[in-house]
């Protein structure tokens, strides 16, 4: 606890609450790494003695929201079911520890959220004021490239399930409608795409699938699209196609799909399916409206166009 005296310098009130958040953080990580202890501790006392011999204590950190917590784990050896031997950690197994290095899942969230609304640099002070944690603008950059591998290796396996037809979803429909469009997005740091055709901009490529509309509410005349899924990447054509088809298969039964209704601005990369039975593309009505506009000089036929 800090110490208050009248006769030294005063104290507003921002400061109290900022000192007062920090002391309660710090004492909230001591209280975690005493918990994880205590686990640990049981964990010794109810495992399988045959099958994890303890090999000693590791001591380690995890960095969260209220501040860095420190603390010792038991590391045990281990003989899995291939028969090899391996070192775990029972205490990471019992609390499904998520963690990107020595960061937190918490923390981990916070610093994506950030990153999608600023920069790096700037993400990285918010973070500091906002939690008792300090971390670089190279961290922020460095935790969002891991959280972006781990998101990959997640698509690649949902990918290669696909592939191997194992891939069941269980929504139901004849019809499924699709909507894609690319965005150019300014890029930071070592993200940013070099040359002049680029600008430092890269295309992410965006898809929206469902299956109709259905009303807002009951007596609404605003309508909502119905069982909406979506997936965004940087991949290639052939690559974002696999994965708009594997992100489909994961929700809906593709067997039960007759007609596929692609809508988008008519890019090469939307327009990967055509060809496949029952894939057919229009334009939507933005980038209607504008070819119109461009190849019709007759303004009046054109709005005569634009409204069929």
């Amino acid at each position: 606890m800090f110490k208050l005296s009248l006769n030294e310098n005063e104290i507003n009130f921002k400061d109290l609450e900022v000192k007062t958040y920090k002391l309660v953080c710090e004492e909230a990580c001591k209280i975690m790494a005493q918990i994880l202890m205590e686990i640990d501790d049981m964990l010794l006392e109810k495992r399988n003695k045959k099958d994890y011999r303890c090999k000693g204590k590791k001591h380690t950190n995890i960095k969260t929201i209220m501040g860095t917590v420190e603390f010792d784990k038991r590391i045990y050896e281990h003989i899995n079911s291939e028969g090899k031997k391996e070192y775990v950690y029972l205490l990471d197994e019992y609390l499904k520890m998520d963690t990107i290095g020595h960061i937190s899942t918490n923390l981990i969230e916070k610093v994506v959220e950030n990153v999608t609304e600023m920069s790096y640099r700037e993400a990285a002070k918010n973070i500091e004021s906002l939690t008792n944690q300090s971390i670089s603008h190279t961290s922020t950059w460095n935790i969002i490239q891991k959280v972006g591998e781990k998101i990959a290796e997640l698509e690649k396996r949902d990918i290669k399930l696909f592939k191997e037809n194992k891939l069941k979803g269980e929504k139901e429909t004849k019809i499924l409608f699709q909507e894609m469009d690319g965005l150019w997005l300014s890029m930071q740091g070592k993200d940013r795409a070099r040359g002049k055709k680029s600008r430092g901009k890269k295309e992410i490529k965006l898809a929206v699938a469902y299956d109709g509309w259905v009303k807002r509410s009951p007596g609404s005349n605003e309508y909502i699209t119905h069982n909406k899924i979506a997936c965004a990447g940087f991949a290639s054509s052939k690559e974002f196609k696999e994965l708009v088809d594997t992100t489909i298969a994961k929700e809906y039964n593709v067997d039960e799909i007759e007609i596929k209704i692609i809508n988008g601005d008519g890019a090469s990369w939307i327009k990967e399916s055509l060809g496949e039975e029952g894939v057919y593309f229009q334009l939507d009505p933005f980038h209607k409206s504008q070819a119109v506009i461009r190849n019709v000089e007759n303004k009046k036929d054109a709005r005569k166009l634009i409204k069929m």
